[in-house]
């Protein structure tokens, strides 16, 4: 949320032109919030990616009062990595949505004066 906060402030004058040009505010709240939820698909195929390799694994923890181990067998399953990516979809629409709307609520001459 604070990078697309960020975002938003750095492309005041593109939202500026885009105004000037005719968009409305509803289709700029979208252009930004589908933005956002193709980074946060985008983050979560990576994140799905980079997980495959744990695949299988076994580890423990030891404890020494008892003097037991329990053991941890990741396994990453295609439904696992469905809802991961639905997971950070929803979080990228939830985190999109409030700079999505301060982007759409942007005056036209004041975002076109900002630097």
């Amino acid at each position: 949320m604070n990078t697309k906060y960020a975002g938003v402030s750095r492309r005041a004058k593109e939202i500026g032109t885009l105004r000037v040009l005719g968009f409305s505010r509803l289709s700029i709240m979208f252009s930004f919030l589908t933005e956002s939820v193709l980074l946060a698909v985008l983050g979560g195929v990576i994140g799905c990616l980079l997980v495959l390799p744990l695949n299988g694994i076994t580890t423990g923890i030891g404890n020494f009062t008892t003097f037991s181990e329990t053991d941890f067998n990741f396994s990453v399953s295609p439904v696992i990595m469905i809802i991961g990516v639905l997971f950070a979809m929803i979080m990228g629409a939830f985190g999109g949505l409030f700079p999505a709307g301060s982007a759409a609520r942007k005056e036209i001459l004041v975002a076109l004066r900002e630097v």
